[in-house]
Formats: C-alpha cells, structure tokens, sequence
C-alpha cells in the first residue's frame, strides 16, 4: 500500500506531535456536537482520547475567546445539530444556500451566523464534482467488474498470475460523451471528507 505523506489522508501516519489536519479535527468536532462518547470517536477516527479532549477543548477557548463579555451566542450547539441534518440528508439540502436554510427552519440568526458556525465544524460552500451518468444499477457492475479483474495488467507477470489476465489482449470499443445544453456550476455544502459523498455530486 502506498503511504499518502499528506496530513489528513485516510493512509497517512501520524507523526508525534504532528498537527491533525483539517478534515480530521472537522470529524472530531462533528461528532462530538453530535454526543458521541470519546472512546466510540477515537475508535471511529483512530485518534486517541487525549487528543480529542485537547481538540474539542481548544476549539472551545477559541470561541470563547472571539466572543466579547457578556455576549451571548446567537446559534445554540441544537441549532447547529438541526442546520446541519437538514443540509446532509438530501441533494436538495446540499445544494440549499444559507439563505434558504435559515427560510426554511426559521432560524432567528443571521447568515453571516450561520455561516460562520458551520465554518467551524469545517462546511463550506463548495463548486459539486461532476457525477458520472450511470445509475444505481450500472455503477453496481462496474464495482464487480473492477473487484473480478483488480489483478489483470498489462505485464507478463499478471498474464501469468492465476488471478490475474492480461489485458494487451483485450479490444475495446470506443466511446463517446455529450451534454444536452449547458450545465453552470453547482453548489454545495459539504465538508472536505464528504467531497465524493452521493449528495454532494
């Protein structure tokens, strides 16, 4: 297996002391706003409990410390939890702007709030990635295809493995895309490890 020197990889090893990237850190603040114990979120996520504790807390005094004295929050940790099962549950909610989410469950906050409480736990309003024109049925073969010929390649070795096949000998036809008008860009919230999440392409 290749090892992604990347922090914040699925693969990567964690140095000691290393910093926690981004997506990670978003993962552990989501799952403790959503009342998950910490040994089930460093068991989920493969990050010990201390270091959890240190990034839930951090975050905390950070948010503390931007708030003046006596000011209190305008979005309660419930109405973060609400906003963001409203946006994650469908195509539709991903693609709903903050606008429309505050229209929609009647939230007392402002957007600039809105977005800013979310930016906290790592959603951001991001261009969809394409998705490919197959449905349910079709990405189903595809998946069984490459998991039965995962070991064919275009060597002798894998001609050779009992597994495996050679794919010089294979013909394939040719293949055409089109679009039927044009498509602009597409919106989304989402977080950077639901990038290729079905309801975020």
């Amino acid at each position: 297996m290749t090892i992604d020197p990347r922090p914040g990889s699925p693969n990567h090893i964690h140095k000691f002391k290393e910093l926690w990237g981004s997506p990670k850190r978003s993962r552990i603040l989501q799952a403790r706003a959503d009342g998950k114990s910490w040994a089930k979120i460093a068991s989920e996520l493969g990050v010990p409990k201390s270091t959890c504790r240190t990034i839930w807390k951090s975050q905390k005094e950070r948010k503390n410390k931007g708030q003046r004295g006596g000011v209190q929050a305008m979005m309660s940790a419930k109405e973060v939890r609400r906003v963001i099962r409203e946006i994650s549950k469908s195509w539709h909610g991903r693609r709903m702007t903050f606008e429309q989410v505050r229209a929609v469950l009647g939230v007392k906050a402002s957007v600039r709030t809105i977005r800013r409480e979310l930016h906290k736990l790592g959603y951001r309003r991001c261009i969809a990635c394409p998705r490919p024109f197959i449905n349910k049925v079709q990405a189903k073969k595809r998946l069984q295809f490459a998991c039965l010929h995962r070991w064919w390649g275009t060597s002798d070795y894998a001609a050779t493995n009992p597994q495996g096949g050679d794919w010089r000998k294979v013909y394939w036809s040719d293949e055409a895309s089109f679009e039927t008008g044009k498509r602009g860009r597409i919106w989304v919230t989402r977080r950077p490890d639901e990038k290729r999440c079905l309801n975020c392409v």
